[in-house]
């Protein structure tokens, strides 16, 4: 029994200095948030920015003759995908409980999460959800989950193919990086625009150099939990001044810039951060 145990062992050590000797795919990376299950490596990674991204918040069904999944979020940003193989000595639930491990720590919210035979047909997630092939496996060895974390939202899938191999799969969707050419896009599109970083409003500095005539209306909001009506309302129209003195700073005519904070009114749904400031044209 020894020798077994000593043999298991050395058999292990063997495994993890094979996989230590792959490397990750040219130009690839782990994400900031999210560092790599041990001894795993980058087998397909590629970024670009999505104008619409279904992140699945239910399992995959047959609805009117599509399979898809059955609830999903519809978001905008830059999307990174990464795909990762792991040393075949572990498995999809341990991977898998890495994972959740590390979103708890970052307090991430998790919207949706399956296991086994309960997410669906993995051929779907596979080639039709994620477009890696190599992610279709065994239905019952499979998990999923989406969360979001602060201003990643992401989706994570792991599963054993019939050949063994384990592999985990990262969809993370992060806030486009705002220019004056995407405010302007958002304004001529849907008429307004969130204002990603009031401390960083070249963006919109440049939009308004560019365009001398626009006039704008600066909105603000406010839902903290545990705060009375009067101060949220105080406190979204101080967000809002705020935002309007600086662009008046920066050389930008005060005629051009109304500014209003509706307090807990938010205008919109779906809208998860306790506060933001928007533009929209006047």
């Amino acid at each position: 029994m020894r020798i077994q145990a000593f043999l298991q062992v050395v058999l292990m050590l063997l495994l993890s200095a094979a996989v230590q000797a792959e490397s990750d795919v040219s130009g690839s990376s782990d994400p900031r948030q999210l560092p790599r299950f041990p001894l795993s490596w980058i087998v397909s990674y590629n970024t670009r920015a999505v104008p619409e991204y279904a992140l699945a918040t239910g399992p995959m069904r047959k609805i009117e003759g599509i399979i898809a999944p059955e609830k999903d979020k519809r978001i905008k940003g830059e999307l990174t995908r990464i795909t990762y193989r792991v040393p075949d000595i572990h498995t999809p639930d341990q991977v898998f409980n890495y994972y959740l491990d590390l979103l708890k720590s970052m307090q991430a919210d998790i919207l949706f999460q399956c296991s086994s035979r309960q997410c669906g047909s993995s051929n779907q997630w596979a080639n039709n959800y994620f477009e890696v092939a190599e992610l279709y496996g065994l239905d019952r060895t499979q998990f999923f989950l989406s969360a979001t974390a602060g201003n990643l939202q992401l989706a994570l899938y792991t599963v054993k193919r019939g050949n063994r191999r384990v592999y985990i799969h990262l969809d993370l969707i992060e806030p486009l990086k705002q220019t004056a050419e995407t405010l302007a896009a958002d304004l001529q599109q849907q008429g307004f625009s969130w204002l990603s970083d009031a401390e960083q409003l070249e963006p919109l500095i440049d939009f308004m150099s560019s365009n001398p005539q626009q006039k704008i209306l600066i909105a603000s909001y406010n839902r903290s939990e545990g705060v009375g009506t009067d101060e949220l309302l105080a406190r979204s129209l101080n967000a809002s001044s705020e935002v309007r003195d600086l662009l008046v700073e920066a050389g930008i005519d005060a005629g051009r810039i109304d500014s209003i904070g509706v307090g807990p009114a938010l205008p919109v749904i779906d809208r998860e951060q306790a506060s933001g400031v928007w533009i929209q044209l006047r």
